[in-house]
Order: structure tokens, then sequence, then C-alpha cells
């Protein structure tokens, strides 16, 4: 992938190639291609140029020239021919003789005088992964008609190396006058700018980790009080307590890979995805909606979800059992969002303000960045020693909140990167019920694609699966499964040594087990202690694409 503004490296130096033979002319005669042109600069006048593109054209050079303007206006585009080479970069100032013709001497790259916008970064001022700030002065449209749209800008360096400067940039995206850009300088000296409308999605979504990190709490105390009022809430409220504890897994159904999939499908970690997917399945193919189209009374493409209030108890009453497929929107996020609203409704209008979590340690964490695994638990006993309506709701929320988080870190962590490889991540955390008590097990599933090549169109992917659980005497565990191209590795880690050995004791068998599978099993250890924190790739410029 490429940014969507242009500011190309620093030209080769004046030793090289056709530059130094083109260089020997003192002066060089241009003609324009289009008369129109001619308004740019009017004769006798005289700017700095730079050859943009050099293209040979039947016995001579048609040339993309960018002028800057000496009234600080945005750089001008103008089609020249010249019956010798000149290349790409090559730095110029230009006369115009007429309204056809134009004179150009040749200039170093860093004669470039003060207050002349840059077109070129030079490596000495702006070293590679430098950050520098800029501000958009003027934007002009360099688009011919039926032409892919490019948008000419002049930013001000405000902070970073050069401040004071003004850079000439091309812009795929049109980007107003006003508006400040964050750019970071790369390996080969190009200018990476983030769109304006990624810093601000980057930006909502370090608060959205933020505020769910400070919001959220574990499940146990609020399964704990729901599987206390499920014979004994108030009628309203009971049908909503049964569909939330429906989608408790416990530990047979996580021992089968049917049941493993459903609790992940279950999670909540979908919900939105799978509401779209509803939407567009009643746009395509409305169903029940054909016999009101039949008479004339409603198109399909008329056919519309009914309001999130309406449809959440919708979706909690299609709760499904162990072992069924679950309908797209039935999980647990849908059957707590109308817990939610049940229990709202039971309590005053400004019941609201009961949502305000007890400050946690994480209440001045202002720098909150994905990657974090597992989340930290948050046990409020105190609330869930009590089944007033005001505790159910507050613990509601945390527990959205909870999901919510594993859904800003997924989407934190997945990205595509210049190269054509790309990082996809879903983190979340699967409810469970150990015999009278409840648990959960936290999972995070990593998809590395390397870039394609022309040996590989489709190359193999790498995946890595962790979990982190801590059931019974066991204590706190973390087990890490990697898998590539048929082999797999995995990694256990425990805090206490009786678990350790336990572990180890267990290895040959899980050998044994996933060889039975068809695996090439590679190595299988046990570590005290807690592994090292995910890998992930640094992100250094924009995410594609958000779900």
């Amino acid at each position: 992938m490429t940014s969507d503004f242009r500011l190309p490296p620093v030209a080769s130096p004046p030793g090289s190639g056709p530059a130094s033979r083109s260089a020997d002319a003192a002066a060089l005669a241009l003609q324009l291609l289009r008369p129109i042109d001619a308004q740019v600069l009017p004769p006798g006048e005289t700017a700095r140029a730079e050859v943009v593109r050099s293209t040979a054209q039947a016995g001579q050079f048609e040339l993309l020239l960018r002028i800057a303007r000496a009234d600080g206006a945005v750089p001008a585009e103008v089609k020249v021919t010249s019956r010798q080479p000149v290349a790409e970069g090559t730095q110029l100032v230009v006369q115009a003789v007429n309204q056809t013709r134009l004179l150009a001497v040749l200039q170093a790259a860093a004669s470039t005088v003060a207050g002349t916008p840059l077109t070129r970064l030079d490596p000495a001022q702006f070293p590679a992964d430098s950050l520098l700030q800029a501000r958009v002065l003027t934007q002009q449209v360099l688009t011919a008609a039926g032409e892919q749209a490019r948008f000419a800008l002049l930013a001000k360096i405000i902070q970073g190396p050069g401040i004071g400067t003004n850079l000439s940039v091309v812009s795929s995206q049109p980007v107003e006058p006003g508006t400040l850009l964050n750019a970071r300088v790369g390996n080969l000296g190009e200018l990476r700018i983030a769109m304006p409308a990624e810093q601000q999605r980057q930006l909502a979504l370090s608060m959205g980790l933020r505020d769910s990190l400070q919001r959220q709490a574990s499940s146990e105390p609020l399964l704990t009080v729901l599987d206390r009022l499920s014979t004994s809430a108030p009628e309203r409220l009971q049908f909503a307590v049964r569909q939330v504890l429906m989608h408790v897994t416990n530990i047979a159904q996580l021992s089968t890979e049917a049941g493993v999939a459903q609790a992940i499908k279950q999670s909540g970690l979908f919900l939105e995805n799978n509401l779209a997917m509803l939407a567009n399945a009643l746009k395509t193919n409305p169903g029940g909606a054909a016999a009101a189209t039949q008479a004339g009374n409603e198109t399909p493409a008329n056919v519309q979800l009914p309001p999130l209030s309406k449809l959440m108890p919708l979706l909690a009453g299609l709760a499904t059992p162990p072992g069924i497929e679950p309908l797209p929107g039935a999980d647990l996020k849908a059957t707590l969002i109308n817990l939610l609203l049940n229990v709202q409704a039971q309590l005053p209008p400004d019941s609201l303000k009961m949502l305000a979590m007890p400050p946690g340690p994480w209440q001045q964490a202002m720098g909150i960045k994905p990657g974090a695994f597992p989340l930290p638990g948050r046990v409020l006993q105190t609330m869930g020693e009590t089944s007033d309506l005001g505790s159910l709701l507050r613990l509601t929320a945390a527990l959205l909140s909870r999901i919510q988080h594993h859904q800003f870190q997924s989407l934190g962590q997945t990205q595509s990167f210049a190269d054509g490889s790309s990082q996809t991540v879903w983190q979340l955390e699967i409810p469970l019920r150990d015999a009278q008590q409840f648990n959960h097990v936290q999972v995070r599933i990593q998809r590395d694609d390397p870039a394609p090549t022309a040996r590989t169109a489709e190359p193999v992917p790498q995946w890595e699966v962790r979990l982190a659980f801590n059931l019974g005497p066991l204590g706190s565990m973390q087990a890490i499964a990697r898998l590539f191209k048929g082999r797999v590795s995995s990694e256990f880690w425990a805090d206490q040594p009786v678990t350790l050995r336990l572990l180890d004791r267990e290895l040959t068998q899980l050998r044994d087990r996933l060889l039975a599978k068809g695996l090439a099993v590679g190595e299988l250890s046990c570590h005290q202690g807690t592994p090292p924190p995910p890998r992930h790739a640094v992100q250094q410029r924009w995410i594609d694409e958000v779900t």
C-alpha cells in the first residue's frame, strides 16, 4: 500500500546516470504542449520547477514540470517537450519566452532557495523515522477531465525537522486548508502522511480503549448474581437473566471442536458484524416480507431492521443451546444489552448515573495501546454480594465494557502493511461454569499473512493462539500454540510449581494426540511465570480497513 500523499525521496546525486549527462547543458528549450499552460508563467517571468516525469516520445522527451509560484500559491503542473533528456527530480529555473516556449536552466537539487516549497526531502535534514507536523495552507485540483483525482497541497511544517519550511505535496484525496497533517519520514526519504480521518479514528480508538478499560469488570460477579436471581428475579427480568446464563459454556463443551467454535461465535466479539450481515440478508432476501411485497405494500429495498430496543429482545430470544449453530446476532453481548435495557426499565429515569464504576487501578491510564493480553481482572466482590437492581445494572454495564475492550484490542491490532502482508487479531473472552463456580477463559488468535510473491500468489498464513485462564487449584496459566505449514509448537506457562510438573508429565500424551491429527510437531515446552507479551508488528502507517 502507498500513502495518499506523495513527496518523493531526494533525487539521484549529480554523478549518476542520465542526470549527470543532462546536466552538461547550460540551458534547455522547452515547448509547451497545451497553450492554456502559458497562463501559469507570463512571458519574461521566471520560476523554479521540478521534473516530475520524463518520457521518451518519438525522438524527443515529454516532461511533466511542477512549477512553484512566486505568490506562494499551489504549484502548477505543466507538460512540455524537450530535445534533450532530463532526469526525473531535476531542479530547473524556467523562464517564459513567449506563449508556447520556455527556457530552462538546470540547477542542483540542493540549491533550493529559502521560502521555495520543498518537493524532495534531504535525508541530512529529515532523517528516517523522524516525525513532523504540517498545516495545509492551500489546495488546488490538478486533475484533467477523465483522470484520477489529484490535489496539489502547500503545507507548512510547524513541528519537527525543517520547522517553518513549506512542502509541496500531491494527494489523491482533498484536504481542506488549515488541516493538520502528522507525518513520518520513511527509510527512503518518502513522507508518509496519515489521512486526517485516520488520525481521528486512531484517536477514537485510543479513547475507546481507555474508557472501556476503566469501566470494565470480570464476568464472575455478574454471573453469580444472575445465577442467584434466575428463580427469584421479577417476572419481567427472569427471561433476560436465563438468556444470559444460556451463553455460559462449560468444560465439557470446550473439549470438542464444535463446542469451541460455538463459544467463540457467541462471545459477543462479532455482534456488530453479524447485525450487518443480518441487515444485508434481509435486504437481499426479505423472506417473510414477500407477502407484503406481492400485495404492493412494501418492496424488498425498504425492509429495515427494527430499532435496537426492539431488536435486542428478539435476538436474546434466539439464544441457542450447545451443539446448535447460533443465528447471527444471537450472542452474549446481545443478551447483555437486552438485560441492561430490562433492568434500566425497572429503575428511575436517572438510573444511568448508577453506571459510574468505583475508581479502578487504571483510572489515570491515559496512554492505553493495543496489545494488552490477558486483560487484567477486576472482581467487584462488594457488588457481587448484593442483588439490588442498581448493582445489577452496574455489573451488566461493566461486563459489556469488558467485551467492548476486547473488540477495541482486536481492531487496534488488525492491520495491513505496505509490502502486502497483513496481521489479523481476534481477542475475546469465554465465560465458563466450573461446577458451582464461574470463571472465564481469555483467547487471543493472531493470523499473519505474508506478502504475495511471484512464486507464491497465495502464501501460507502463520497462526498463533493464546489462552489465559485460572482454574481451581491449578492457578494462573497461559498456553500458546503456533501453527505454520502444518507444523505446530506449543508453550505452557504456570505460576505454581506443582502445576508445572503436572503439565510436563502430560506433554508426551499431547504430542501423540497432535501426531494423530496429522500434524508435524515441533517443540513442546513448559515454563514457570508469565510469557512475553504477544508479538505484533509495529504500525508505521494507517490501518487499511475497519469492520
